[in-house]
Order: C-alpha cells, then sequence, then structure tokens
C-alpha cells in the first residue's frame, strides 16, 4: 500500500516543486518529516536541526563600578 504524498509538491502553472527537504543519506525519493525543532528521516533515522533566528547582539556594557578612568 502507497503513502499519500498530499503536502510534499506544490504546482505553480506547470512547475512542480518540492516543499520538503530530501534526505541526504536516503537520496530524492525519501523526504524529510517536518517537526518543530528538527527535520527527521523515517527510514534511517537520520535528524537534522532547524537553524533558529540568532538574536541580535546586546551592546555591552561598562564594567560595573563607575565610568571607565580617563587616559593619561
Amino acid at each position: 500500500m502507497a503513502k499519500a504524498r498530499v503536502g510534499l509538491y506544490s504546482v505553480q502553472g506547470e512547475q512542480l516543486s518540492r516543499t520538503h527537504k530530501a534526505c541526504p543519506k536516503c537520496g530524492p525519493g525519501v523526504f524529510l518529516a517536518e517537526h518543530g525543532n528538527r527535520r527527521s528521516c523515517g527510514k534511517c533515522g537520520y535528524s537534522e536541526s532547524k537553524s533558529a533566528p540568532t538574536p541580535a547582539p546586546k551592546a555591552k556594557a561598562g564594567k560595573p563600578g563607575g565610568e571607565p578612568k580617563p587616559a593619561a
């Protein structure tokens, strides 16, 4: 019995494109499942983390204990 492929492809005009990544170990016929924070292959067990957006760097605060001393 074949599994449904609903949601794995999208069609724009006559163009067919994949919506999920293929497993790098199993090849282009096996898709990675999309989870909240990772992608995984149900066939071989391969897993990768989804990249979370990195927060903007915070401005460094001066040393505790007051203002820096002026240069002599």
